[in-house]
């Protein structure tokens, strides 16, 4: 299993938006043209798959259980074969703060494209920072 990192970003808030964060959040968008399976897991949770349609994103989310603000560690994989085959890949993915469980409230720090890797004609897929 491969592991690649992804640089852990930390969204700026003023204070008044900080006290009305509720959850931690990324945003995976899928920017194939197959529909993409990945897992994650909180913590020492249980793994819970998804599968992700072309051309739609879809949130990871944690709700805020304490005052810290805070969420246990993500674990997130991406399954990057695209053949019959299945290659699942360790990502880090950070999260931000957020006002609510979505996509539409997760800021410019949480978006992250799930596209095919260059030079395998179109055979894995791999995660990068949106900008």
């Amino acid at each position: 299993m491969g592991i690649a990192l992804i640089a852990l970003a930390s969204a700026g808030a003023s204070p008044a938006a900080a006290q009305q964060t509720t959850h931690g959040c990324a945003c995976l968008h899928n920017q194939t043209q197959a529909q993409i399976s990945y897992r994650y897991k909180w913590g020492e949770g249980e793994w819970k798959t998804m599968q992700l349609k072309p051309g739609y994103q879809n949130w990871i989310c944690w709700q805020y259980q304490n005052a810290q603000k805070s969420s246990p560690n993500l674990l997130f994989q991406l399954d990057v074969d695209m053949s019959k085959g299945s290659a699942w890949t360790t990502y880090t993915i950070g999260r931000v703060q957020t006002v609510g469980a979505s996509c539409d409230a997760v800021g410019k720090g949480g978006h992250y494209n799930v596209s095919y890797r260059p030079n395998t004609n179109n055979t894995f897929i791999q995660v990068t920072k949106r900008n």
